[in-house]
Parts: structure tokens; sequence; C-alpha cells
């Protein structure tokens, strides 16, 4: 007979996992990226189907701290008469899994390996486990251990023509209604992951007790000038605009997720930039609309939106060398391994500033030639 343990697969997208009936929710799940609020959405989710089909159940926090694993392992594996039902909580998965998963584990270790996968396909159908893997992938030795029971969801990057179809998925998901204007708006302000748009939907009908919402709603409760724009963040660095990058830089909040999302939605920028240039190059300077649709995905985008890319990024690629486009990647990618390993607080806000200033002075060297 086939089990939920059996029945480990990938997941293409978390509205797959939503739609999941109960009774076929996976027992174990790994989420593998780095949005934070995105798991939360998936731990609600069980919370709620769990309270439904399990009625009481306890909750278990597991964090990578000293003698974590141990407390994993006995919460798997150890019959508990008190409280038999449960959901295990396990983040930041990489710092916890890591010595286990090691090539190079100790004795102990292996031991444990070996007592992890021997045990993991016979634990209750009451004991439920969700896995934060902060990072790209959900390795295979991490799969291997779960003996196949493990089933999971990998972050995708998003592109331009990805956004009216996530859009839609999750208005569908929370059952809410955009007019046509505000739908461009949102899309193109809001960070570009499921999760963002998930959390200012939520906010949307939190703040405003309804389903349906226009520009100006979306303007008032969800880009008030209080919060920082990581839109504005890349227009002021990409157009020179130092002082307008500041000044909105005034909002940061301490928060990796936003520097995060600036970083990536620089990325993006950068890439447009470079296709841009090579569109007008092989062109005559001309950049054709159906081939800019191609290449940049913007078939969805109205007339006018269009028109207004285009011409925003003919300006902005005037900026731009392909050296100096190079020294961008390499400065982002340099940025996002230093915040991705845990650079955050004081220390942090003063590297990216410092990373910043050399950013605009790279342009500055390139516009003084």
């Amino acid at each position: 007979m086939e089990t939920k343990k059996s029945q480990a697969r990938e997941y293409n997208s978390l509205f797959q996992l939503f739609k999941t009936p109960a009774p076929q929710l996976p027992q174990f799940f790994a989420y593998a990226g780095e949005d934070s609020y995105e798991f939360e959405l998936i731990v609600e989710h069980y919370r709620e189907t769990l309270q439904k089909t399990l009625g009481a159940f306890e909750v278990i926090l597991i964090v990578p701290e000293s003698g974590e694993q141990t407390k994993l392992f006995a919460e798997l594996f150890t019959p508990d008469m008190f409280y038999p039902k449960k959901l295990i909580i396990i983040k930041n998965a990489t710092a916890l899994f890591k010595p286990i998963l090691d090539g190079k584990a100790s004795n102990e270790w292996k031991d444990y390996a070996t007592g992890f996968r021997k045990n993991i396909t016979a634990v209750s159908d009451e004991i439920f486990a969700l896995i934060h893997y902060d990072g790209k992938e959900v390795p295979k030795s991490l799969t291997e251990l779960f003996q196949g029971t493990l089933s999971f969801f990998k972050t995708k990057v998003l592109y331009p023509n990805d956004y009216p179809k996530i859009f839609k998925e999750v208005c569908d998901q929370e059952q809410v209604h955009f007019e046509p204007n505000a739908i461009e708006e949102f899309i193109h302000r809001t960070p570009a992951n499921v999760g963002a748009y998930i959390k200012s939907v939520k906010k949307l009908k939190q703040y405003l007790h309804r389903s349906k919402f226009t520009i100006e709603d979306v303007n008032s409760i969800l880009f008030s000038q209080n919060e920082l724009n990581t839109n504005v963040l890349v227009e002021s660095l990409i157009q020179k605009r130092k002082i307008d990058f500041f000044k909105e830089f005034t909002k940061f909040n301490d928060q990796n997720s936003e520097i995060l999302n600036f970083l990536t939605r620089l990325t993006y920028k950068l890439d447009e930039i470079r296709k841009i240039k090579v569109i007008r190059s092989r062109h005559n300077g001309e950049v054709p609309i159906p081939i800019m649709d191609e290449l940049l995905k913007t078939g969805s985008y109205s007339e006018a939106r269009k028109n207004f890319v285009r011409r925003q990024l003919v300006s902005d690629s005037a900026n731009f060398t392909d050296k100096l486009l190079d020294l961008f990647y390499d400065q982002v990618i340099e940025m996002n391994i230093k915040f991705k390993s845990g650079l955050r607080d004081e220390e942090g806000k003063n590297y990216f500033i410092q990373k910043i200033m050399h950013l605009f002075a790279l342009l500055q060297d390139k516009s003084s030639k």
C-alpha cells in the first residue's frame, strides 16, 4: 500500500503544496530558499491542516545549537505517550545537518546518520517535520538521509514573464481581485518572489478588509514613504542619483532580506541592460519591440509600459560599458556571498554603504572619461 512516506516528490510551486489534499500532505517536507516568510507560510499551512486532521498536537522547534541534533533524533524516533502527535520545525537546517552529512564526518556522526536512516521509514504517521534548508538546493545527501521519504520545494529565480502568472496564482490563492493598473503597479514595485507577493496581498486584506483593490490602495498601503523601496535604490544607483539613493536608504531597518532583495533586483536590472546593449548592437542602435519582448519577456506588458521600459533601459545602458557591467556583476556576487554568509547589523550596514560608494565611483569614472 502506498503511504505518505512513499509519495515523496519535488513540488514545482508552493501553490501545488497548498492545494495538496490533507491526507496526502507530505510527512517530511524541505523548503530550499532564503525567504523566511515563504517558509513561515508553509508552517502556517501545516498548522491549520494538521489541526483539522490530527486535533491537538505539539510543536517542536529545532535550531542549529549544541545538542539539537540529539533532540531531533529523540523527537522523531522515541515514542511519547503524552505527546504522540507532533509538528517538528527545523530552522537553519544547513548548519544543523552539516556535521551529519559531512563526507569526512566523525564516527559519532556516522553512527547518528546510520541510526537515522534505519529508523526514518518507521516514524509514526502522526509526526510531521518541516525543514528550512537555507540554500538553493536540497542536497542529495539529505534526501538519502531520509531514505526517499523527503518531499521538497526549491525556490527559483523569477523573470519578468513569470510575474503575471505568479501574481494570478497568489490572487487565486487569496481570493482577491486587482484593477488592471493596480496589477501593473503591484508587479512593478513588489520584490519578485512568491513570499513578497503573498505578504503584500495579505497586508492589503488586513488593512482594507476587502478583496478588490485599486492602484490607490496599492500605493497607499504597500508603498508608503516610511518603507524601503528596493526599486528606488536600484534606479537611483543605475542613474547615478547618489542623494536619492541615500535618502531612500534612511528607511533601511537592518534586515538582511532588504539588502538581498536589492541585490536580486540589481542583478535583474544589469541583465536587462546587457540584453538592451546586445539588441541595439544588432539593430543599428534601435530596440524593436518584438525583439525586446522575446529577450526581456515583456510580452505581457501594456504598450505604454513597453515604451516606457524601452526608453528607460536605453537611457540606463548609456551609463555602462561592457567592462563596467562586468565590474558591477563581480561586486554584486561578492556582496551576495557576504550577506548570505551571515554578515549583518552595523558591520553589514557599513560594508554595504562602502560597496555602494564604490559602485557610484565606478559610474562616475565612466562618465568622466
